[in-house]
């Protein structure tokens, strides 16, 4: 009969204990892999250290943003024709939202200018690095309507005032149907005019400027 291997007192006490508490087996796990365990330790909260510390650039840069932004309103508030300050801040601006506004106040102080192509760049600008839903393209959208408007590009202008409506969101809408029923107007297409001029008849009937409408109408239908 084969005789069982004889195993030391000291073999035993290296063999693992079924018995062992979860935390005396994490001990042992420890002891084993000391430097695997301080290696992931040291790599999370690296991880940890290098999300938190981007959290906070963020939260500050935002901030930094916001208060240029309000140095730069400040500055348009005792001279809203004067470009160079304006210009000055809006550079120190970084990326962002606040960057768009920021970006949007100065091409309406171009606009003011009759500055119409550099107004053109910078609402161009704002509609290329923010989406069709957002408030700043609608903005800028429409800035740059006016723009196309006062520099006498009709069509250009027409195309996006139309794209404004068609978008059908929440955007305000009725000076919107109203200068594009004038630009057909300048662009010598009265009958398109009227016919803006008829839908927004209906569209506004409960509006104020309704009788401005139908003036509009009788003048256009002489």
């Amino acid at each position: 009969m084969a005789k069982a291997p004889k195993v030391s007192r000291k073999n035993l006490l290296k063999e693992p204990d079924q018995f062992l508490s979860g935390s005396e087996k994490a001990m042992l796990y420890y002891t084993d892999n000391r430097a695997t365990v301080l290696g992931g330790i040291a790599i999370l909260l690296i991880a940890l250290s290098s999300f938190f510390g981007f959290k906070y650039y963020q939260e500050t840069q935002t901030l930094g943003n916001e208060a240029l932004y309000f140095d730069m309103e400040k500055a348009v508030e005792k001279d809203s024709t004067s470009v160079a300050e304006a210009k000055a801040i809006w550079g120190k601006i970084g990326n962002g939202l606040q960057k768009e506004r920021a970006s949007l106040l100065l091409a309406d102080i171009h606009f003011q200018n009759q500055e119409f192509g550099e107004a053109e760049k910078l609402y161009s600008t704002v509609m290329s690095n923010s989406s069709a839903g957002q408030i700043n393209y609608q903005m800028a959208q429409l800035g740059l309507a006016h723009s196309y408007e006062s520099g006498k590009d009709y069509k250009k202008a027409i195309g996006l005032f139309k794209s404004i409506i068609d978008a059908s969101t929440a955007f305000p809408l009725f000076e919107v149907y109203w200068s594009l029923s004038r630009c057909y107007e300048l662009d010598n297409d009265g009958s398109n005019a009227l016919l803006i001029l008829r839908e927004m008849q209906i569209k506004f009937s409960e509006n104020p400027q309704v009788d401005k409408i139908e003036r509009r109408i009788k003048q256009l239908s002489a």
